[in-house]
């Protein structure tokens, strides 16, 4: 690899590179395995023009992923600080399509895509269960305390289900207070992770709009909090972007 970093993105860490060509999910894994850190992914950026790169996004276990909104802030934060770009107000290429982010120093916000979810209901374990989408799938379940819930037995049930052959992100929660949801992830490809961008923008969506939450509010995950807002019909999201 060219350039390369570790990132974080509000607890979601990557290796991050500039794109240098098709990579295997061998080396993928390769990587991940080698790195100094532990890792939920690994990002490669290809500058296209002087406002826009493309992100080629895998997760842990070599699989790609439609959307990482994290890996998003990353890589707008890493394409600015290695000159690949030469606005701050930049345009990165993900599988959903094109975002537009603001870098703020160490603080970057997605103008991002605003999530669907179904009005059924998923009973599992007698939790209630709420299917969303943001270009990469979601189950999001409230939970009466987020830190002592036992998340990897609940994904695994999750999975013996058989309603989600592609794999589901799950997203515990509780509402601490109208402008505070605490979570807790756990990613397909990945595991429990400390933060997930696309599932804050799922939460948040979800409760603002059944009026369970303020405009704007805070996801708060282990790896530190996202800030959520809608402004004139737009949702946005912020946080920090830091190395590792």
């Amino acid at each position: 690899m060219s350039n390369f970093a570790y990132m974080s993105g509000t607890g979601n860490d990557f290796i991050v590179s500039t794109y240098t060509g098709t990579t295997s999910e061998i080396q993928i894994i390769s990587l991940v395995a080698d790195a100094d850190y532990e890792v939920d992914g690994v990002i490669f950026v290809e500058p296209l023009t002087e406002s826009s790169v493309k992100m080629h996004y895998f997760n842990s276990d070599g699989s790609s992923a439609e959307l990482c909104i994290n890996g998003v802030r990353c890589t707008a934060k890493y394409a600015l600080d290695n000159l690949l770009i030469s606005s701050n107000n930049l345009t990165v290429v993900a599988p959903v399509g094109s975002l537009n982010v603001l870098i703020n120093e160490n603080i970057v916000t997605v103008d991002a895509p605003i999530p669907t979810f179904s009005e059924d209901k998923y009973i599992i374990n007698d939790l209630q269960c709420t299917k969303s989408e943001v270009g990469n799938p979601h189950l999001l379940v409230e939970v009466k305390n987020v830190d002592s819930f036992n998340l990897k037995e609940f994904a695994k049930r999750v999975n013996e289900t058989g309603d989600f052959v592609d794999g589901v992100n799950i997203e515990i929660y509780e509402l601490i207070e109208t402008t505070f949801i605490k979570s807790r992830v756990y990613e397909r490809g990945v595991g429990e992770t400390d933060a997930c961008g696309s599932g804050a923008l799922c939460l948040f969506n979800y409760l603002h709009t059944n009026n369970e939450s303020s405009n704007p509010a805070t996801v708060l995950f282990p790896g530190g909090g996202l800030d959520l807002e809608f402004k004139d019909s737009k949702l946005f999201l912020s946080g920090a972007v830091t190395y590792l």
